[in-house]
Formats: C-alpha cells, sequence, structure tokens
C-alpha cells in the first residue's frame, strides 16, 4: 500500500516523538527533523509507509548514536500488557479480539489510543470485517502457522492467542519478527517470552512491516508454504496488501484515514480480514 500526502506528517510527527522521547536538545531535534524532511522529499509516492520509516528511523539511529531509539517505550509497553488480566478471554474469537485490542500499543500510529480504556470499550464490540468463521475452518486441517507479529507489548496478547489456538488444533506455529530495531516493532529480543509456544523466526526485514523485498530465504519460503498466514497491525498490512498473491488474514486496528480508505472502515475498527 504506497504512502498518501497523510503519512508525510505522521512520519514526521513520529519523528519529533522520538525527540521528545530521547529527550534531544532543540538542535538536535531540528537536525532529526530536517534528516526526515530530506528523506521524504527524496522518495515519491510509490513507496510503502514502512519503506519510508525504514529510512528516517535509520537516519535517526546514525545521528543520534541510539540504535533502538524507541527501546524505553518499548519496555514500559510490555510492561504495561503484562499486567493486563486476560482471566475473561474464554473463547479463541475471544482471544482473537484481544489480540487485535492489544494493536493499540502503537508508537508510531498517528492515533493514539489508551489500552485499558480500548479493551473496556472494544472487547464487546463486533469486527468491522470478522473473517473468524474462515479462520477457524481453515484452522481445523493446517499444519503450519506463520504468525506475523507488529509492535513490543502487543506480542504479549499474541501469546495468549497461540496458545489459545494450539489448546484447539496441533499445529505447528512460526512467530515472524523484525530483523533489527525498527520504531517499537518486536524483534528476537523482545519474543524470548513466546518461546515456549512458537517457533520465533528472524525475517531479516528492516521495515516495520514485513516486506517481501527484504524477507530472508527462510522467512520468505515459510510464508509462501504456510497453510495459514496471519499478519498482525497496520504496518503488515501497509506492506502486504495487493502486494503478495497468497492469502493472508489480516488482524489490527484502524488507526488512520489512509487505511480506513484503503480497507472501508472507519477509524477505530476491528479487522479481522482475509484477503
Amino acid at each position: 500500500m504506497n504512502i498518501k500526502p497523510d503519512c508525510i506528517t505522521c512520519i514526521m510527527n513520529q519523528t519529533l516523538k522520538v525527540c521528545k522521547l530521547l529527550e534531544v536538545d532543540d538542535l538536535t531535534a531540528k537536525k532529526l527533523l530536517d534528516s526526515t524532511a530530506e528523506i521524504l522529499v527524496q522518495h515519491d509516492l510509490s513507496h510503502t509507509p514502512p519503506q519510508i520509516a525504514k529510512e528516517t528511523y535509520s537516519k535517526i539511529a546514525e545521528l543520534t548514536g541510539v540504535e533502538d531509539p524507541v527501546a524505553k517505550a518499548k519496555a514500559l509497553a510490555t510492561e504495561m500488557a503484562l499486567e493486563v488480566d486476560t482471566a475473561f478471554v474464554q473463547t479463541l474469537h475471544d482471544a482473537v479480539k484481544f489480540a487485535v485490542i492489544g494493536n493499540v500499543i502503537d508508537f508510531g500510529a498517528q492515533k493514539q489510543l489508551n489500552l485499558d480504556a480500548t479493551i473496556q470499550t472494544h472487547f464487546h464490540r463486533h469486527f468491522g470485517i470478522d473473517d473468524f468463521g474462515m479462520f477457524e475452518k481453515e484452522l481445523a486441517t493446517a499444519k503450519t502457522l506463520v504468525y506475523i507479529g507488529d509492535n513490543t507489548g502487543e506480542h504479549i496478547f499474541d501469546k495468549l492467542l497461540i496458545e489459545t489456538i494450539k489448546k484447539h488444533y496441533d499445529i505447528e506455529v512460526y512467530y515472524f519478527v523484525r530483523g533489527a530495531p525498527i520504531i517499537n516493532d518486536v524483534t528476537c529480543k523482545e519474543a524470548e517470552i513466546l518461546r515456549s509456544c512458537a517457533t520465533v523466526t528472524d525475517t531479516g526485514v528492516p521495515t516495520p512491516g514485513y516486506d517481501l523485498q527484504y524477507a530472508n530465504a527462510s522467512s520468505k519460503a515459510l510464508f509462501d508454504k504456510a497453510d495459514i498466514v496471519l499478519a498482525k497491525g497496520m504496518g503488515n498490512f501497509e506492506s502486504l496488501y495487493d502486494e503478495t498473491d497468497r492469502t493472508v488474514y489480516y488482524l489490527f486496528i484502524v488507526k488512520c484515514n489512509v487505511v480506513s480508505q484503503a480497507i472501508g472502515q472507519e477509524v477505530g475498527e476491528l479487522i479481522f480480514s482475509r484477503h
């Protein structure tokens, strides 16, 4: 999914948020914002938002000397997620909904949502698009599932969904993570906690979304051959939607107008779409 003009302001805003998170001085903030603006000028609208984000965050890391600029936010998100009461999650559909509600943990989102408030307001809401019936049907015969992770913090919610799936189905799950720190996306480091229920797979991808042109051969082979692929979050949707011929289940909350227009659902809607 290619960038739109709205994405430009979103990417600039992300850089500003990183400046505040790192508590840099005004001159450094100006330098980082200038570098992001220069990258945006150099790229036309044929690129995806995650591809642009890769360039901007690489430059931020270079200019600040901080390899993982959002590390503090990732740690706090994980702590917050681990404190959430999950006792009310009883069914597989509950676990799917709980996992998608976790998608509010997103440092890069245009619209920031409160986790506790979203759990209260969204858990009993219907999905804007809900292909759970088809997902459940395919799970009955599937032997392998690729689950493409998104943000740190929500990976705790992903763990609950994977554990719930494996309670009901004899299936091998591969949990895809990014190849290096990018925004607040989950990497092998944060995904250690999932090794009890899934094979954590470093995709080699440096973008905040599973971009096929950057994927290493081993993850690409798993992606191509898996019986089911579930892609979590808007970054994976932006990277894969209309970019792959294989069927993918997209699980995310709509958090910006650009994705809202692409999927045909309002901002704030829960999406579980087979495409």
